[in-house]
């Protein structure tokens, strides 16, 4: 492979970009690897003519660790992501990547899930590594809230950031109000059931009397003029 195919761009000039892709990729790489793609960026560097990166001379003594972080790194190391794990990662990332470009594929969660949670991407150390790729991506998304609440949902319960599970609880809040108030719109849209049965009801029996009494008095006149006849 090419010092441009393990840093994963095209040649280029720019320094800051090499720099960009080798920091990239460096997540992707495990120890065994790391003086290959060493390699790469000083031949990225020789070909596009810039200077060589050197890197910063370590000090003889290390700075002493906090006791809690020390701890942590005890209690759960980090497995390095073999060379198949980080293709995987790669691949994943690329899907992810071309999928965000279709405004309706990237609002279905069940097209995440596929992507994100089939095997053998669901492992955990490719779970990490693809969260770590697509954290700066996703988030001016969210940010700007183009992201439905199913995948929010989702994605919260995948990865796990802080910032998707309050803006997760944000929008089920939000749907929550919605639901209330088409509800209440639905039950009684205009108020006029309510108007209506506020209204008297004794209209209803005002005239069958009035029938009443009209029938009587043609009775009455009847039988008095057979009378005054006879």
């Amino acid at each position: 492979m090419t010092c441009w195919e393990l840093l994963g761009i095209s040649p280029t000039n720019d320094r800051q970009e090499i720099e960009e892709a080798y920091t990239a990729q460096r997540k992707f790489v495990a120890d065994q690897d790391l003086a290959d793609l060493d390699r790469a960026r000083r031949e990225a560097f020789a070909e596009a003519g810039l200077a060589s990166y050197e890197p910063p001379v370590q000090r003889a003594v290390a700075e002493p660790e906090p006791a809690s972080v020390k701890e942590a790194a005890s209690a759960s190391p980090a497995r390095p992501l073999n060379a198949r794990d980080q293709q995987v990662a790669r691949e994943v990332v690329i899907q992810i990547e071309a999928m965000l470009h279709d405004s309706a594929r990237c609002q279905d969660p069940q097209v995440w899930r596929a992507i994100l949670a089939e095997p053998p991407a669901d492992s955990d150390p490719i779970r990490e590594a693809v969260s770590d790729a697509l954290h700066p991506r996703i988030k001016p998304l969210l940010n700007a809230g183009e992201l439905s609440q199913p995948v929010v949902a989702f994605l919260a319960q995948w990865f796990g950031w802080p910032e998707l599970e309050a803006v997760n609880e944000q929008q089920v809040a939000n749907s929550d109000v919605m639901a209330e108030r088409d509800s209440g719109f639905s039950d009684n849209p205009s108020g006029s059931d309510s108007a209506s049965s506020d209204k008297p009801q004794g209209g209803v029996s005002f005239w069958p009397a009035v029938l009443g009494w009209v029938v009587a008095l043609i009775v009455l006149t009847s039988i008095f003029s057979n009378l005054t006849g006879s």
